[in-house]
């Protein structure tokens, strides 16, 4: 993928904002930066932490100026703190991720008004972000994700994990919030619509939850809200994924995916490298009973990750549904859309294969 040069000043505050995400020299990058700070906002967060008294001594303005900013940029979702009143320990976003997700996500932004803003991060994602995390996720030695299987495929297994229960996971959380999954939203607003057309997926727990509530990016949810959320999802065919941990309330929340948008799964396709290179398979896979199979062919149209084909067995004049365990991810999509109930979801993993929370 091309990436744009020119020559920058490298000590600016724009420059040395990209810089803490890895991309100091990116012109993609920068444009985004300069979208959502003016010069003197960017001047500011480039300071942060830091007290009101001393930004305001070290900018030459007065502590209610910078007060105001502050709030501004909070709004805008450039800087992280825990709510209004600890601005003094506010932060720029910690990675691309963080400012991609919550510049974009929030309720105060619309596609079609802020069309620019969705442009440029689609511009520096396809261009520069997607090939750099495609080139670690094949450095990595684990995956950072996990599919966490649709807990109705799974509601009769006895040997199922709190933290790979959907329902579980929703009632452990304090706080719930919903939010627009990002990718899907930057996605539809450039042209590229979704076949889901579903973006308020996005469940985030205690602390994310309450800073998106805070900011007017997220609705509060109740225990049976999620549930019930998450019913329609499954519906949709969407994918839970996860950070790939025992963590029972996940740090990247709960994001229900599909395959043609998502800033994880899209990118991996589109360079041919295995999801598993990112994503884990839960401990679950895909078994069909041919007998009760009727050669509808649904599954093969739901399953995102082409596991499931139609085979002619030996003896049989009908076509039936046929699972590549390689291919097989144990999300139970197919499961959930098989109307004769020939296709369930096997333990096949120990629960060694989720690692242990750090």
């Amino acid at each position: 993928m091309a990436r744009e040069a020119e020559n920058v000043n490298r000590n600016d505050a724009y420059a040395i904002l990209a810089g803490k995400h890895g991309y100091q020299d990116s012109v993609r990058y920068r444009r985004i930066l300069e979208y959502v700070m003016t010069p003197g906002q960017a001047e500011l967060v480039a300071l942060l932490p830091m007290k009101f008294e001393q930004l305001s001594d070290k900018l030459g303005t007065d502590v209610a100026a910078v007060k105001k900013e502050l709030e501004a940029l909070y709004g805008k979702g450039v800087i992280f703190a825990r709510g209004l009143e600890n601005l003094e320990e506010a932060t720029f976003a910690l990675a691309v991720v963080q400012l991609h997700d919550i510049t974009m996500c929030s309720f105060d932004v619309d596609p079609v008004r802020d069309r620019k803003l969705f442009e440029l991060w689609d511009d520096f994602c396809v261009e520069e972000w997607d090939p750099d995390q495609v080139n670690s996720w094949e450095r990595g030695e684990q995956p950072q994700g996990r599919i966490v299987p649709a807990y109705k495929a799974i509601l009769s297994s006895p040997e199922i994990l709190p933290w790979e229960d959907m329902r579980e996971i929703i009632k452990s959380a304090r706080t719930i919030a919903v939010t627009y999954c990002t990718c899907r939203r930057r996605k539809e607003a450039v042209g590229k619509k979704c076949r889901s057309s579903h973006a308020a997926v996005d469940i985030q727990f205690n602390l994310s939850a309450e800073y998106l509530i805070s900011r007017n990016a997220g609705k509060r949810f109740s225990t049976d809200e999620a549930l019930a959320l998450v019913d329609q999802c499954e519906e949709l065919g969407l994918i839970h994924t996860c950070e790939n941990s025992t963590r029972m309330r996940p740090r990247w929340g709960m994001c229900n995916c599909c395959t043609d948008c998502c800033m994880i799964y899209e990118p991996l396709n589109r360079f041919r490298v295995p999801v598993t290179k990112c994503v884990a398979k839960s401990r679950y896979e895909a078994w069909v009973d041919q007998d009760l199979c009727n050669g509808c062919q649904d599954c093969t149209d739901w399953c995102a990750f082409d596991a499931i084909e139609m085979v002619k067995p030996e003896g049989s004049k009908k076509y039936r549904a046929s699972v590549d365990p390689a291919k097989c991810m144990g999300c139970g999509i197919c499961v959930l859309k098989c109307e004769p109930e020939a296709l369930s979801l096997q333990l096949v993993r120990p629960a060694e294969h989720i690692p242990q929370a750090q």
